[in-house]
């Protein structure tokens, strides 16, 4: 992995501490932690972009904020499975903070409903942190973890990248502070408008870059066909109530 890193020079990933199975796996055949293994590895350098939950031992938080890894919150999943990542303490221990939505069906726009809400409830706080930061992990901080540091926010100089969303919306209506009311009750498709490096790439609310119905037709029958395959291999399956019978 190393190697093909350096070879393309881009940015790695790697799911990390997702359950405490994992963590039992890495001590029984390593004799240590998952993060010990990889910091042995020095895979923690060049900064890679990780995904943690909570099944992270202090030592760990504190080794990767020393190595300012980019830290990816999956929230939306983190919820799912209740293994969220301290992440106050990953930011005061160095690390940058960024939003994914791992094989979850969010988006950048939902995933900042479940980080703000999973925080809050881990440090049973109910003003922190505040709408504008999960605001900045979706966007500044993405950015900087993508190694795009002159983008995601607006200052002279740097990219144009800006987000045009409606906010004439029954939902979004008294937006008193845009960044609060975007955070707390912005949906999908209040986002009209999306441009990179001065390309619109969502205009009008409709993608411009690629034929969205047909990719969405293609997924469908791809992953109907891989359905089929498998229910064919495996007869032994049972067929659950509401699959289509053509499975």
């Amino acid at each position: 992995m190393r190697a093909l890193q350096e070879e393309f020079d881009t940015t790695a990933t790697i799911h990390l501490n997702r359950v405490w199975g994992e963590v039992a796996a890495a001590q029984a055949h390593r004799g240590m932690l998952p993060t010990e293994y990889l910091a042995r590895l020095d895979f923690r350098n060049p900064h890679p972009v990780c995904a943690p939950r909570r099944c992270l031992a202090e030592c760990e938080e504190r080794m990767l904020g020393e190595a300012r890894v980019l830290v990816a919150l999956n929230a939306a999943i983190a919820a799912r499975r209740g293994l969220s990542p301290r992440v106050a303490v990953l930011e005061d221990e160095g690390c940058t903070i960024g939003m994914a939505s791992d094989d979850m069906a969010k988006d950048m726009v939902e995933v900042t409903h479940p980080g703000l809400f999973m925080e809050r409830v881990r440090r049973c706080d109910g003003r922190n942190p505040t709408p504008a930061q999960p605001l900045r992990w979706a966007t500044r901080n993405g950015c900087a973890a993508m190694g795009i540091p002159d983008a995601g926010f607006p200052a002279p100089g740097n990219k144009a990248d800006p987000m045009i969303v409606r906010i004439d919306q029954p939902h979004l209506t008294p937006m008193i502070r845009a960044a609060s009311t975007f955070v707390h009750r912005g949906q999908p498709h209040d986002v009209e408008g999306v441009m990179v490096a001065g390309v619109w790439l969502v205009r009008a609310g409709v993608v411009r870059t690629i034929d969205e119905a047909a990719i969405v037709r293609e997924a469908d029958r791809i992953a109907r066909s891989a359905w089929g395959c498998l229910f064919a291999a495996k007869p032994e399956l049972r067929i659950l109530a509401g699959l289509p019978a053509a499975f």
